[in-house]
C-alpha cells in the first residue's frame, strides 16, 4: 500500500469513528426526548401532552377551535357551520 493510500484509509477510518461516536450521541439523545415525551403524557398537569388520540381521530373539536374569537366582529372569521373543524357539513342526507 503506498503512502498515499495509508493516508486515505487513516482518514477513513477516523471520519468512520467520528460518525459513529455522532450517531451514538444523537440515539442517546433520541432516548432522552422520547423518556421525557412519555413523561410529559403521564404528567396530567402538562397541558397538550396527554391528549385523547381516539377523539382526535373521531373528529373532536381541537382545543385552538373551542374559543371564542377575538377583535371587531367584521374581522373574525365566519363559525364553523358544520361544528366538525372540517368546515364541510358531512351528516348524511335523509331518506324517506
Amino acid at each position: 500500500m503506498t503512502e498515499d493510500h495509508q493516508r486515505q484509509a487513516d482518514a477513513a477510518e477516523r471520519e468512520l469513528a467520528d460518525m459513529e461516536e455522532r450517531s451514538e450521541r444523537v440515539g442517546e439523545h433520541i432516548d432522552e426526548a422520547r423518556k421525557d415525551w412519555d413523561a410529559k403524557v403521564a404528567d396530567a398537569s402538562v397541558p397538550g401532552a396527554g391528549g385523547d388520540p381516539d377523539r382526535a381521530e373521531e373528529g373532536g373539536r381541537h382545543p385552538e377551535t373551542a374559543y371564542p374569537g377575538k377583535g371587531p366582529e367584521d374581522e373574525l372569521a365566519d363559525a364553523d357551520a358544520a361544528d366538525n373543524d372540517r368546515g364541510v357539513d358531512d351528516t348524511p342526507d335523509e331518506t324517506d
